[in-house]
């Protein structure tokens, strides 16, 4: 209950640290500045206040209002992935929280088991090499499975992407306060607007990149899971092998379908987030002009 509050106030906290020392040395500035100039710039250094308080509430209602999950479901109900689509696979969230954090732990457990079962597979190579009776199985299974190791590798890097956006999406609300806050500063003004923007972003690419990832790459962790937990013996390197190559070389297939996904939408969501931040930048500098 405590952190639950405290993390409620992380973001009004953010935003008073950089809006309290500008109103008041704008006050400051306004009632005591020696020219009209100076005074000038108080005046403006507290209407800059009171336009990012207005422009922190208004972002701060879009990340904690049911517009967001509604745009979320909408967006994912329209993408379907084999016989379903990507809203079949989220929670029945009530709130943003909820969805969020559905987000950050689906992603986190997902990159745990991929990087799990690789380090596994490792462990059965090197368990297989040092065994002068299976070392032959050993260095046939590092050298035909290139394939197979590249996407992997090439997975893990994107759940890892996925998993960070994750973060950034559940933390939105503490990260706008932070961020709004910096627009107050010119010199720390871009600052703002690229948190504002990587923000605006990540709420929308995290659940769905999420989504996709338990649609599509699924069976694919499973059989990951299970196939490199392969024993230094004839029998289990014997039914890993078939196993191998009934199914490792479509799981590679699959992997790589999917990273080519993951990394075009990864490609968009960064254009995106350039056009919001030059978008903003644009509009910050003309309405906040010290």
């Amino acid at each position: 209950m405590v952190s639950g509050l405290l993390q409620s106030l992380v973001g009004f906290l953010g935003f008073g640290v950089f809006a309290i020392p500008v109103l008041v040395y704008g006050a400051v500035k306004y009632a005591h500045g020696p020219t009209p100039e100076v005074r000038r710039e108080g005046l403006d250094l507290m209407l800059d206040v009171l336009v990012g308080a207005v422009m922190f509430g208004v972002l701060s209602a879009l990340v904690a209002s049911n517009f967001f999950v509604k745009a979320v479901y909408t967006i994912a109900s329209s993408v379907s992935v084999g016989n379903q689509t990507l809203a079949g696979v989220m929670p029945d969230a009530g709130n943003p929280q909820q969805l969020l954090g559905w987000s950050n732990s689906i992603a986190y457990q997902y990159f745990n088991n991929v990087t799990a079962a690789y380090g596994h597979f490792w462990g059965t190579t090197i368990g297989l090499s040092i065994i002068p009776v299976t070392s032959p199985f050993g260095w046939y299974l590092q050298q035909s499975t290139w394939h197979l190791q590249t996407m992997i590798t090439y997975t893990i890097i994107n759940l890892g992407f996925i998993y960070a956006l994750s973060l950034i999406a559940e933390y939105a609300w503490s990260l706008m306060g932070i961020a709004t806050g910096l627009l107050l500063i010119r010199q720390t003004r871009s600052i703002g607007t690229f948190i504002i923007a990587l923000d605006l972003v990540a709420l929308f690419v995290a659940p769905l990149l999420t989504a996709y990832t338990i649609t599509y790459l699924g069976p694919v962790v499973d059989y990951l899971a299970h196939a490199f937990l392969v024993k230094p013996s004839l029998s289990d390197v014997t039914n890993f092998l078939n196993t191998f190559w009934n199914q490792g070389y479509p799981a590679g297939l699959r992997m790589q379908t999917y990273d080519v996904t993951v990394d075009v939408v990864l490609a968009f969501a960064l254009a995106a987030s350039y056009g919001i931040y030059r978008l903003l930048d644009e509009v910050i500098v003309d309405v906040l002009p010290i």
